[in-house]
């Protein structure tokens, strides 16, 4: 349950990212104005860094 809700999370956030990066390339100013990317980039790296630990704390299941 709670790695699905950070992979969730990851994924959001790594969207997020590139729209709003697409955004400034199209229009200097947009986002930044009114978002500081910084949180996003931090929350996508500790929501990375949280399902890498889940995973290595998880038993492998060999087929």
């Amino acid at each position: 349950m709670i790695k699905h809700f950070f992979q969730e999370l990851f994924l959001v956030l790594l969207a997020a990212i590139i729209i709003f990066s697409v955004l400034e390339l199209i229009w200097p100013r947009m986002v930044l104005s009114y978002i500081n990317i910084n949180w996003l980039l931090l929350g996508w790296v500790v929501s990375g860094i949280v399902i890498v630990i889940i995973n290595r704390q998880q038993p492998q299941i060999k087929k």
